[in-house]
């Protein structure tokens, strides 16, 4: 249905999944997947973490990198 290959579809964040099934189904919403006072709110309740990204041994599920 979303014409993703397999690689696509693991790589994509959440908020790209929900983007494209929005436009796919025509009910856009035109606002963002998550608010500003949505991001400040999580995270003050969990404290800063570092990126998952800088992890050195952090691996890429699905991809060859």
């Amino acid at each position: 249905m979303l014409g993703w290959s397999p690689e696509m579809f693991w790589k994509a964040t959440a908020a790209e999944f929900e983007m494209t099934v929005e436009g796919l189904s025509g009910n856009v919403r035109g606002r963002p997947f998550i608010s500003r006072e949505e991001v400040r709110r999580i995270a003050a309740e969990h404290g800063v973490r570092p990126s998952l990204k800088a992890n050195p041994n952090a691996k890429v599920i699905g991809g060859g990198a």
